[in-house]
């Protein structure tokens, strides 16, 4: 058997077959090694490449080839571990490179039947990395032919040994057994099985990395790379959790109305459970929509548990339900969830900010400080992550670049209400009041034309002491459900916590604890 048999076998099973990106990504890999190229082989080339990203790919800010190494490595496994278990050429993507190496594997290295004669082995030494194993030639005269088995002194046939005849029956059994795992995970998975689509993954993928710019535009692009995905594969049930997360946080960062948006989510996230009941994916989603706009405290938690139990490594599990116990006050249990989110995806611009005002709650400066300089590294232009730097710099003692971080927020959020109202609430904090009124008053203009949140407008008038006003507007966000009214109970400005309107809405919001 050649390399490029064994290729074709791998791409051509359960674990790979119904992925057509990564039977592309393999071959790739495997092709570009053996022809001699594989120093070739860069995260940038693969991007180009294989996954179809444009000239103005950035690895270091679009994570899709790590991410597909991440799932060909774990398919390749599960392909090792089940079907070619016995295979004669063991193909490997080792972890920190995208170069393979190959192995030739013997009855003694794998407990397999022993490779036949004249196997082709390729020798591969890729640049920059240490060569494998020098490869096994076995030529004919070294193979060892077993003694036949005794014959029936009654027949004369061949009589099976005993020993033979336990590991037969003991193989039978193990066939047996995976032939039931694999039609199980089958008939499990039958609601995607439509999901061969390779564009309608990299749609779905292109979608999770634009929702973690967490502005309005790419927002919008993240709902369209979905429905992009959906109409190519109308029952990939991932494509439909994806919509209803971006529609979530359209509502949620005060693009568009609560109704408007978390309605849409919640019949996006039913119908990926509709697909999959076992996506945890799906779990996640009815779970934010559950906490955002039912205020269903419970229900949410539980949907994040499941989420949890089905697929432990999650990311987006971690993240969600770490902010969803940070939120209500249980920071520390909410510190683990969010310390894992952050390890899980060390790109993700959600994470990192999350993770640095869970470590300011924690008054943990310094820390906080290291996250959001990570944050605002990865995406500058948004506001949130320098406004969560300004406050760490602060925590930590080194507001030195205060006044430039500012100013870069105020250029970054222009136009973008959610945005420009975290701006004007700092603004407000760091006592430019006048500043912040000119801001608030910008925010007023954009709200006569499109929407604009009422607890976004609100929090701005708690920074500047306007509790009435403040109040008027919190009231208003409570009528229309918005998502920021799970923060009302860590509000501490006294210009509103004194006022029997502000306790009469933390007893209708209902928290725990």
């Amino acid at each position: 058997m050649s390399v490029n048999d064994q290729l074709a076998r791998i791409t051509k099973s359960p674990p790979l077959v119904s992925s057509p990106s990564l039977c592309r990504f393999l071959r790739y890999i495997v092709q570009e090694t053996m022809a001699g190229r594989a120093s070739g082989i860069k995260e940038q080339v693969l991007g180009l490449e294989v996954f179809d990203r444009g000239h103005d790919f950035n690895p270091r800010l679009d994570p899709i080839v790590r991410v597909q190494a991440r799932n060909l490595r774990s398919r390749m496994a599960k392909y090792y571990e089940g079907p070619g278990k016995y295979d004669p050429i063991r193909i490997e993507l080792p972890k920190g490179t995208y170069v393979p190496i190959f192995h030739e594997l013997n009855e003694e290295n794998h407990g397999g039947p022993a490779m036949e004669a004249g196997v082709e082995t390729p020798h591969i030494e890729p640049a920059g990395q240490a060569p494998a194993a020098p490869p096994l030639t076995l030529k004919a005269s070294d193979s060892v032919m077993p003694s036949p088995p005794p014959r029936s002194p009654v027949s004369g046939k061949p009589q099976l040994r005993p020993r033979f005849m336990m590991a037969s029956l003991i193989l039978m059994g193990i066939l047996v057994v995976l032939a039931v795992v694999l039609i199980s995970r089958t008939h499990a998975a039958s609601p995607i099985s439509s999901v061969s689509d390779s564009q309608a993954q990299d749609l779905v993928i292109r979608g999770r990395y634009a929702m973690d710019k967490q502005t309005e535009g790419p927002l919008r692009d993240a709902v369209a790379s979905f429905e992009q995905a959906i109409a190519r594969a109308p029952r990939f049930a991932e494509a439909w959790a994806g919509l209803a997360d971006a529609h979530n946080m359209l509502a949620q960062f005060g693009y568009v109305a609560p109704q408007e948006g978390m309605e849409k989510a919640r019949d996006a996230a039913r119908k990926s459970l509709e697909l999959n009941p076992r996506l945890a994916e799906g779990h996640v989603a009815l779970a934010s929509i559950m906490e955002a706009y039912d205020w269903d405290w419970a229900g949410a938690e539980r949907e994040f548990r499941r989420a949890l139990a089905l697929s432990p490594d999650l990311q987006s599990a971690h993240l969600w339900y770490g902010m969803f116990l940070r939120d209500q006050g249980r920071l520390k249990e909410a510190m683990p969830q969010l310390r894992r989110a952050a390890e899980l995806a060390p790109y993700s611009v959600m994470a990192c900010v999350n993770l640095a005002y869970g470590l300011l709650a924690e008054g943990n400066a310094a820390a906080a400080l290291e996250q959001a300089r990570r944050a605002s590294e990865l995406a500058p232009e948004l506001a949130s992550a320098s406004v969560v730097l300004l406050r760490a710099g602060r925590a930590a003692g080194q507001g030195r670049d205060a006044e430039d971080v500012l100013i870069r927020a105020q250029v970054s959020a222009e136009g973008d209400p959610h945005g420009m109202s975290l701006v004007a609430s700092e603004l407000a904090r760091l006592g430019k009041h006048e500043a912040s009124r000119r801001l608030l008053s910008d925010i007023e203009a954009l709200a006569r034309v499109r929407y604009v949140s009422p607890f976004d407008r609100g929090k701005i008038s708690i920074a500047l002491g306007d509790g009435d006003q403040a109040l008027n507007l919190l009231e208003e966000a409570y009528r229309q459900r918005s998502s920021g009214m799970i923060f009302l109970r860590s509000t501490s400005a006294t210009c509103v916590r004194s006022d029997p309107r502000f306790q009469s809405l933390v007893d209708k919001m209902h928290f725990k604890g």
